[in-house]
């Protein structure tokens, strides 16, 4: 080997403790999201986990496993399926968020989903796993709000309160231009999927469309991570062809609730100490989507974004928000409990 390219494997080697280092260090932030991680992940003994590369692949592999043992069992009724489903897409989600690729990742689900076939349905351990997913379930459902932060972007769930009219699930996006809100909204029993602006130079658009890309067209998407603002040009990544459009039915002016809330204790103040009060809501004009967009944002990676076409007077002007954790989301509001009956709604 010649000398000069020897200091190279040291050098390889540091890149590489470092990058373990910072996957752990994110793994503590990301798990601090919905479903946590002593729920769903219960001990699944074998070769199938022993031979789990890392951190991340392992609740993956694990809640797959449980997904497809469900599917072919149906050991779980449809709601805490349902969860668990989504506690998959979580950890999947986590797992790409730490730098993994679907391609690394699917052979471990092959091989999860080659176990679950050959697993026997009333297998000890199987009947195992299920009791505790019952029990992880319960206690998930009298969660009250759920934050899903990627470290980019927050998506806030809300069950509390069912026949409040509020934000159910959302994701802010404020700058010096405009404060957005995107989401659920309504009650649980009634609500649409829903956008808010308020525009700081008395902007007012008088249409918008939601845009989603289109993975039969484009496979791939663009992870763009230029800062969150509006722009004139349509975002990187995002065509009319390329992209799947939904637009807004309907347009309304209201004073809305454009803002994540600053956690207090009871009398308002900050961990800071500083005192915080009720941030009052906005004037903004009001764009309602609809539900069916919902399966295509599932179908893309949760470090991409879609975007907010708003038609106005001097041109089109576009706002782009994270897809995330989106869909564990919805799923955590719209899933039944012992003290709602409630549903999304999921016409248009």
């Amino acid at each position: 080997m010649n000398a000069k390219m020897r200091p190279a494997a040291p050098l390889l080697r540091r890149a590489t403790l470092v990058r373990r280092a910072t996957l752990v260090r994110r793994a503590t932030l990301v798990r601090r999201a919905t479903l946590g991680a002593a729920v769903w992940l219960t001990a699944l003994a074998g070769p199938l986990v022993a031979q789990t590369a890392d951190d991340y692949t392992l609740p993956v592999v694990k809640r797959y496993f449980m997904v497809q043992a469900d599917a072919r069992c149906h050991l779980l009724d449809e709601a805490t399926s349902r969860a668990l489903k989504a506690g998959y897409l979580q950890a999947r989600n986590d797992a790409l968020r730490a730098g993994l690729s679907m391609s690394y990742l699917s052979p471990w689900l092959a091989r999860a989903r080659d176990a679950a076939a050959r697993t026997a349905c009333d297998s000890p351990q199987l009947t195992t796993e299920v009791e505790t997913a019952k029990n992880g379930f319960r206690r998930y459902m009298a969660v009250p709000h759920l934050d899903l932060n990627s470290g980019r972007a927050d998506w806030a769930a809300n069950r509390a309160y069912g026949d409040d009219v509020v934000w159910r699930l959302v994701q802010y996006q404020n700058t010096d231009k405009v404060d957005m809100a995107l989401g659920v909204f309504g009650s649980l029993h009634t609500n649409s999927f829903s956008l808010m602006a308020h525009f700081k130079d008395g902007t007012h658009p008088y249409a918008a469309r939601l845009m989603v890309r289109n993975t039969d067209m484009m496979p791939t998407g663009l992870i763009d991570r230029t800062p969150y603002d509006l722009t004139r040009q349509m975002p990187r990544g995002f065509s009319d062809v390329g992209s799947l459009s939904f637009m807004a039915s309907g347009m309304s002016d209201l004073q809305a609730d454009l803002h994540p809330g600053v956690k207090t204790n009871l009398a308002g103040f900050t961990v800071t100490g500083q005192y915080a009060g009720t941030r009052p809501a906005e004037d903004a004009i009001r764009f309602d989507f609809p539900s069916r967009a919902w399966i295509a944002i599932a179908k893309l990676d949760p470090r991409e974004d879609i975007v907010v076409e708003f038609s106005t007077d001097d041109g089109p002007v576009y706002g782009r928000f994270e897809v995330g954790d989106f869909v564990t989301g919805l799923t955590y509001v719209a899933l039944p409990s012992a003290y709602t009956n409630n549903h999304v709604n999921t016409a248009g």
